[in-house]
């Protein structure tokens, strides 16, 4: 097994100058970085990460902890922010909860345990003190404590965006599937928007709040059912996307016309709302973007660094002009 001091004799240089190569630290020619780096590659050489871990405090490991990657959103959420974190030299260790509180507390344990940098958290669980837990943490779009960052959307922004597009429309019965009002989110922003809007424009707006967790496609069947059977006469659904098309499935079955009987209108904008016909009008999340900001606020909790501030909101944008 190759070994750093096969390395160093390689490369011509002390066994000291490829350790700091390898963590990062100190200045280094590089013309010396060339000849460690054809060495590493020469020999194939393959650091001991362990050891590494112990002479730089740091295990260069994130936690990312959600509650579904099979859900759109997380799935698109998940790529981004594992990109953003290969960029700083990360990797990320996915925690998919499964909707359960319990696994979701022997995952945060098991990242404690493992020594991770840090962690980020999006899951929805409502019986968890996450200001407890000792590693850096920033919240994805959920309010997990008062001291720790949260990165979202805009979505009160997002909320009137799309009530305008039913205003549009001319819609006089609309109503909005909302998740579970106990998870504390700032995705509540944008219902309060689109309810205010409704309101003010003398529409007739009904709120139906969905299960905790409630992710399952044909969950969302039955809803879609249920809201159509008890609001015969409505002409307006806002929702989240997977939400919306279980919606708009239901309703091209009963021979109504999308959108001039019902309008139906999504949010989050992740790949999929691109498979629906009719298209899905949608309010797209800005996943690169939060991905980004939620790594970097991340790294700076890390660094023990300073945070600006303890909520970052990013403007979102719809899918399409009206």
């Amino acid at each position: 097994m190759t070994t750093i001091n096969d390395v160093a004799q390689y490369a011509g240089v002390s066994k000291n100058t490829v350790s700091r190569y390898l963590n990062n630290r100190g200045y280094i020619s590089q013309m010396t970085r060339e000849k460690i780096r054809n060495a590493i590659n020469v020999l194939q050489y393959h650091p001991n990460q362990i050891a590494r871990s112990l002479y730089s405090s740091r295990t260069n490991l994130v936690g990312l902890v959600i509650p579904d990657v099979t859900q759109p959103f997380f799935s698109t959420m998940t790529a981004c922010i594992e990109d953003q974190l290969d960029r700083k030299g990360y990797k990320m260790i996915l925690c998919d909860t499964k909707d359960s509180s319990s696994k979701e507390k022997k995952y945060l344990e098991m990242l404690q345990e493992n020594k991770v940098d840090g962690i980020i958290i999006g899951s929805h669980s409502i019986d968890i003190r996450y200001s407890d837990i000792s590693a850096p943490i920033v919240a994805l779009d959920r309010n997990l404590a008062d001291d720790i960052p949260v990165v979202s959307a805009n979505h009160e922004q997002g909320g009137r965006i799309a009530a305008q597009a039913f205003i549009r429309h001319g819609c006089k019965k609309v109503i909005q599937l909302v998740g579970y009002t106990k998870v504390r989110t700032p995705s509540g922003k944008r219902h309060a928007a689109f309810g205010e809007e409704m309101m003010k424009h003398g529409i007739a707006c009904h709120t139906y709040e969905l299960g905790l967790n409630q992710f399952d496609f044909d969950s969302y069947l039955d809803v879609a059912d249920m809201i159509l059977d008890r609001y015969p006469d409505l002409d307006g659904v806002f929702a989240a996307d997977m939400v919306a098309l279980a919606v708009q499935k239901r309703a091209l079955t009963r021979g109504l016309a999308i959108p001039s009987d019902l309008l139906v209108f999504g949010y989050d904008g992740s790949f999929i709302y691109k498979t629906a016909y009719p298209p899905l009008p949608t309010i797209i999340q800005p996943y690169r973007q939060l991905a980004k900001v939620a790594v970097s606020v991340l790294m700076k909790l890390i660094n023990k660094e300073k945070v600006d501030q303890l909520s970052y909101t990013i403007d979102v944008k719809p899918s399409m002009q009206e």
